[in-house]
């Protein structure tokens, strides 16, 4: 697709990847993690034919790119018109409205019927707004843990602490087990019933490619079942942070209603790996289900920090903004932290 002066609109040849990295390099951040190594952009981005990021060159320049990372890219079986866009950087220097121009070729190329956009610049949504998004930040729930005496990860409050932080389990009808899976043992299993809650649409393949086989992180499956039957996935990432550990609690595959009957299970599972917390970022999850499987409003309790980064570790609160377009697909759209790029390493381990 060209344009005037010669700008060219098109997906990133795997040939110019060195181009990419230096363009990431002079315009971000020399510490980038694409700069200086291509593990995670070519597992994140690498197709056969290209990668799933749009480019604009200019005489042989590259002057903008933005990322497109399809959920078909995990499962090629995967509708291949849901797409969750990436980082978006644009020298509008050397063209007004090349920004606007990439994403206009995301729409040309992938004709997505749902498009969504994680950790997006507040400066940006209203851009995601005009382009008829729905916008908004993601909330923030945390559960913490009952064993531990001093939080060093978290910030608690001391009255908090005192009052509430010795939480009994939940009173429940013990009817589903929780269980580890790996890639062999969710492939015994028929859950195609678990991925008909929510928009987008993930499968057994994709939870194996995107996080049982990820080249980097290592992620935990565990399998809400009921006898013999898998009524839910969820998906946690340990974090160490010095000599204390925290649990990510990244993607939620199964209905909303199941969700409360996790507490029990998490508070073992906060036992079993002595961490300080499991949080978890959200949308379309209601929040009365979160509160009920024990999880409190991050922003509820005055003075609660519960951070986000960890590469390098920084200790504050951090909104996560979501951008989403849903066109013909009556399915509720959930989003979770591991969707689109916002669980990515930003340094190698």
């Amino acid at each position: 697709m060209k344009a005037k002066n010669k700008l060219i609109i098109s997906l990133l040849k795997h040939r110019d990847y060195n181009k990419f990295s230096k363009f990431i390099k002079d315009q971000w951040s020399h510490t980038h993690i694409f700069v200086y190594d291509s593990t995670i952009f070519d597992w994140q981005h690498k197709g056969s034919a290209s990668y799933h990021y749009m480019s604009a060159f200019l005489e042989g320049d590259l002057i903008g790119v933005h990322g497109v990372i399809p959920l078909s890219h995990f499962d090629s079986h995967l509708p291949k018109d849901q797409i969750f866009l990436a980082f978006w950087l644009a020298n509008e220097d050397r063209v007004i409205g090349v920004g606007l121009q990439l994403y206009k070729g995301i729409l040309k190329e992938y004709n997505p019927r749902f498009i969504g956009a994680l950790g997006v610049n507040s400066k940006v949504l209203p851009v995601f707004k005009w382009q008829g998004f729905t916008t908004g930040t993601m909330n923030h729930h945390v559960l913490l843990s009952p064993y531990i005496n001093e939080f060093k990860v978290a910030i608690v409050p001391n009255y908090y602490l005192r009052d509430n932080i010795k939480y009994k389990k939940i009173t429940q009808t013990v009817s589903h087990s929780f269980v580890r899976f790996d890639k062999f043992k969710l492939k015994r299993y028929d859950t195609r019933l678990i991925y008909t809650h929510q928009t987008p649409t993930k499968s057994d393949v994709y939870v194996i490619n995107r996080y049982l086989e990820h080249p980097i992180y290592q992620y935990v499956v565990y399998a809400l079942m009921k006898e013999d039957t898998v009524d839910a996935l969820c998906v946690i990432r340990p974090v160490k942070v010095k000599n204390s550990i925290i649990l990510r609690f990244v993607d939620y595959i199964g209905s909303n209603d199941l969700f409360s009957k996790l507490n029990n299970h998490l508070l073992d599972l906060l036992k079993e790996y002595k961490a300080e917390y499991i949080d978890i970022y959200s949308y379309g999850l209601p929040i009365d289900v979160l509160h009920e499987s024990g999880f409190i409003n991050r922003n509820s309790i005055p003075n609660l920090i519960i951070p986000d980064y960890f590469e390098p570790f920084e200790k504050k609160n951090v909104e996560v903004n979501y951008a989403y377009r849903c066109l013909g697909v009556n399915i509720p759209v959930r989003l979770f932290k591991a969707d689109g790029d916002q669980d990515r390493p930003s340094r190698l381990l």
